[in-house]
């Protein structure tokens, strides 16, 4: 009869017994494994790579093309210097809707110049009000 002690050894496999099951080959580890399919390797990034689009449309037939690359949550940045005063208005109107739409949002960065993103690109703003221009002290000309 074996004692507690010796019950427990054996259950932790620190034992001296020599169990007749343990008869194994490396060839019966092979066949073993060959049966089994490997677990896909997965990628750990997070945060996948992201193309802002720069553009600076001339005339109205390019809004369904901009609105395009925010349905396929792009960033956009638009300049409408290119464009007449009506036609930079058209714009504007139908990327902001658009970008509300999309639960995204705008930023205006120059007197001609805005920023649409998508609802997966978060735009951080210093101060209200003020352009972009200002909070990168950088001189954009």
């Amino acid at each position: 009869m074996s004692s507690w002690y010796e019950k427990l050894l054996d259950l932790l496999g620190l034992s001296d017994k020599d169990d007749g099951d343990l008869d194994t080959s490396p060839q019966d580890f092979e066949e073993e494994f060959r049966g089994h399919k490997r677990a896909p390797v997965v990628s750990i990034h997070t945060s996948p790579e992201v193309k802002i689009v720069v553009v600076a449309p001339a005339s109205f037939e390019e809004a369904e093309k901009l609105a395009g690359h925010l349905k396929s949550r792009k960033p956009l940045v638009v300049n409408f210097a290119n464009a007449s005063r009506e036609i930079a208005q058209r714009l504007l109107d139908f990327l902001s809707g658009t970008v509300y739409a999309l639960n995204g949002n705008m930023q205006r960065i120059d007197k001609e110049t805005f920023l649409f993103v998508p609802s997966n690109i978060i735009v951080c703003s210093e101060g209200v009000g003020s352009n972009l221009r200002e909070q990168l002290h950088v001189k954009i000309d």
